[in-house]
């Protein structure tokens, strides 16, 4: 997959099979539109190309001072999308002036002269423009204007619910990883660097990896303890990782997180992980001392080694492809 970002560097100038979007997480109801858009262009012997943008649409024009949080971060939707059998990726940088272009100037100046595209692939909750005024029936409208296709994908439901980002969203955000992965098609993960900590895990027998992540604007699930993989030196180890304020032995305010890797020896310091999250054991707890917490701590350990067999099982070698270890 080519991957530009700037619509100049794309010097084949023949038709292609288009979809937009913003695609956050390339979760299932995404890669459902792009796989339609591969068998358009293959069917029509022309080039696959996704337009994306970056920074995300919400970062500029959302409210300010207000976080915009994202299951992906632009070099993780690069990596996902390589995978899909896009022939080329277009990373159009969005700003103010992008942000004020009303749908029929966007599809017009974008998307056919630009692109030069003779058929666009969107799903059914799809819309762009100021004011995100060109919806999936305002598309319909352009393309029968300018004489392009359009084909409009049917929302896709899994287990009764809306496949969406903010769906997906919605389920880190209230503890429901499993579900989430389901809609993702994928375990979630976060990326960070090793750090030094207080050591305060040491001292209580199970030393803990401190993380730092890589990107301020991914979102972070709720709060609690997590059976995560965790990939760096070539390998996938499995542990358990804390979110949160550590309540029993600080009073920071921040949230930390931290991973306690089963077996792994040497000097993490510096250090890049990535820890795919596989399911959730607890949320996080105030215990009353210390033994009360490195009892939890033992059980945590015993019942996550127990389940990482089954989990190996439920996340298949495919939904790993993404996983750098």
């Amino acid at each position: 997959m080519i991957v530009v970002s700037h619509l100049d560097e794309l010097t084949r100038r023949e038709p292609v099979a288009l979809t937009l979007g913003t695609f956050d997480g390339v979760h299932r109801g995404h890669r459902r539109i792009i796989e339609r858009t591969v068998a358009v262009a293959r069917d029509a012997g022309i080039p696959s190309v996704l337009m994306t943008f970056d920074p995300h649409p919400r970062e500029v024009i959302g409210r300010q001072g207000d976080p915009t949080y994202l299951l992906t971060s632009i070099d993780e939707r690069m990596t996902l999308l390589d995978g899909l059998e896009l022939d080329a990726c277009v990373v159009l940088p969005f700003t103010r002036d992008l942000s004020v272009l009303d749908a029929e100037t966007f599809f017009e100046e974008y998307l056919l002269r630009r692109l030069n595209a003779s058929h666009i692939v969107v799903g059914v909750d799809h819309a762009f423009g100021k004011g995100r005024s060109g919806s999936a029936p305002e598309l319909q409208r352009l393309g029968q204007k300018h004489g392009i296709d359009i084909s409009v994908v049917s929302q896709l439901l899994v287990e009764g619910i809306k496949v969406s980002s903010t769906t997906i969203r919605n389920a880190l955000l209230s503890g429901a990883i499993r579900q989430a992965n389901l809609f993702l098609g994928r375990p979630y993960a976060l990326r960070g660097i090793v750090v030094r900590g207080d050591g305060v895990g040491s001292t209580l027998g199970f030393p803990t990896a401190n993380i730092e992540l890589t990107d301020d604007n991914k979102l972070l699930p709720r709060s609690g303890v997590y059976i995560v993989a965790v990939g760096f030196d070539g390998n996938r180890h499995y542990g358990i990782m804390n979110i949160g304020r550590r309540p029993t032995l600080s009073k920071q305010m921040h949230i930390s997180v931290e991973v306690h890797i089963f077996i792994t020896s040497g000097n993490l310091y510096g250090q890049s992980m990535q820890i795919a999250l596989l399911d959730r054991l607890r949320d996080e707890i105030r215990f009353e001392n210390r033994e009360q917490l490195i009892g939890q701590i033992q059980t945590d350990i015993a019942f996550a080694k127990e389940r990482i067999p089954k989990l190996e099982t439920d996340y298949n070698n495919e939904q790993f492809s993404f996983f750098k270890e």
